[in-house]
């Protein structure tokens, strides 16, 4: 009984984290600078190890590369139909809808695959000789990295242009306020 709770809480957890994802790509968002870094730095690390994990199947660096360059390619496809308005004496953005959607879907069709994939193994578990070989096999799957890599390029090329924009709005929100004192 104590196992169903634990899944129950994780389950919760995942499905309030896809809600606040989804709300953020496809509303309109305030650009808050200090938000911006701390989730590209948290995109950072967990590229970081998911690239330390690939150590054991070094095919992987192949669908982090791909991973990367698609993300990369998506967070640009993005950045030039995102849309700036200011909205309460504050700028913000929308973001391509659509692309956002794909990432997410993409995002969680992974997920519950590698769920099922996990569930079908932890029932088989009397295969594998311990359960540390186990993770470490589901820990270092190529398919996965490589996706998890294309979020972590879209997020980080499109995070870092929001920042590099949002410098320049800082700027003309200096100007524009200035004309107002003279008008």
């Amino acid at each position: 009984m104590h196992h169903y709770i634990s899944v129950i809480l994780i389950v919760i957890l995942v499905l309030f984290g896809l809600y606040r994802r989804v709300r953020r790509t496809v509303g309109f968002q305030y650009l808050v600078p200090g938000r911006i870094i701390t989730r590209i730095v948290i995109f950072i690390a967990l590229a970081l190890v998911i690239l330390a994990s690939g150590v054991i199947h070094p095919i992987s660096y192949v669908f982090d590369a791909v991973g990367l360059l698609l993300g990369g390619i998506l967070a640009y496809l993005s950045a030039r139909t995102t849309k700036f308005e200011m909205k309460n004496g504050r700028w913000g953005y929308l973001q391509h809808t659509w692309i956002g959607i794909g990432l997410i879907i993409l995002f969680i069709g992974r997920l519950a695959y590698r769920f099922v994939e996990v569930s079908y193994e932890v029932g088989n578990i009397h295969q594998y000789s311990n359960q540390n070989q186990m993770a470490a096999q589901n820990f270092s799957d190529p398919w996965t990295s490589g996706i998890f890599m294309v979020l972590v390029a879209y997020y980080i090329g499109y995070y870092m242009y929001l920042l590099r924009k949002r410098k320049n709005f800082g700027t003309d929100a200096a100007i524009l306020d200035s004309n107002k004192d003279i008008l």
